[in-house]
């Protein structure tokens, strides 16, 4: 049986994935499966569930009607970007900000001011799978195989290699690289939207 995360409504994720690795600010941990990591932001358990989304009224539904789409037009490779699912880990502007500015939310993407192949290189280390490239006109979305699950402080989970099943599938979506909201705070479930810094969210018990 193949890895998978699927959901409870209004209730914790599900993974089911015997080979997964788990991981916390770069330590491997052990973890029962299947298990039931939290995403309503508030068990005392985290990053599993204690039921807190019961006391809370905690709702796994999706408030967005559109998604936010953005594409930036190059002479060889357009690169795109759905802002949507974006966790605001920011390793495009600290990584190649020849390419990726800061600053503006609609005017941040330079597809023409670097090489395809560190534009290239940049998009895979985007750990949201937010932004994705065209290239002779085909849409390429990274990719991972091995099974992964890494807690960021204070963010979301970053998942590697393990199928999502039963949710929504967003606009150039990688199917094996994607961060999950953990907060509770995302208009956008089961997806992280960036919405736990807007809220300040915290994730000690």
């Amino acid at each position: 049986m193949g890895c998978k995360i699927i959901g409870f409504e209004n209730g914790p994720l599900e993974v089911d994935c015997e080979a997964v690795v788990w991981t916390k600010q770069g330590e491997v941990f052990e973890v029962q499966n299947p298990s039931y990591p939290c995403r309503c932001g508030h068990s005392k358990n985290k990053p599993f569930c204690d039921g807190s989304h019961k006391k809370l009224g905690f709702s796994s539904e999706r408030e967005i009607k559109e998604e936010v789409i953005q594409v930036y037009d190059g002479i060889d490779i357009s690169i795109n970007f759905n802002r949507s699912i974006c966790s605001g880990a920011e390793k495009c502007v600290k990584g190649l900000s020849s390419v990726f500015h800061s600053g503006s939310s609609t005017d941040w993407i330079f597809p023409n001011d670097d090489t395809n192949e560190k534009i290239i290189s940049q998009i895979s280390a985007c750990p949201s799978g937010a932004l994705s490239y065209t290239l002779n006109k085909k849409t390429i979305t990274d990719s991972r195989l091995s099974p992964k699950i890494d807690i960021i402080k204070n963010g979301p989970y970053n998942v590697e290699g393990i199928r999502l099943e039963g949710f929504n599938i967003p606009t150039n979506f990688s199917s094996t690289k994607y961060a999950l909201c953990r907060c509770g705070y995302s208009k956008n479930k089961p997806y992280c939207d960036y919405s736990h810094v807007d809220n300040n969210w915290k994730d000690e018990s």
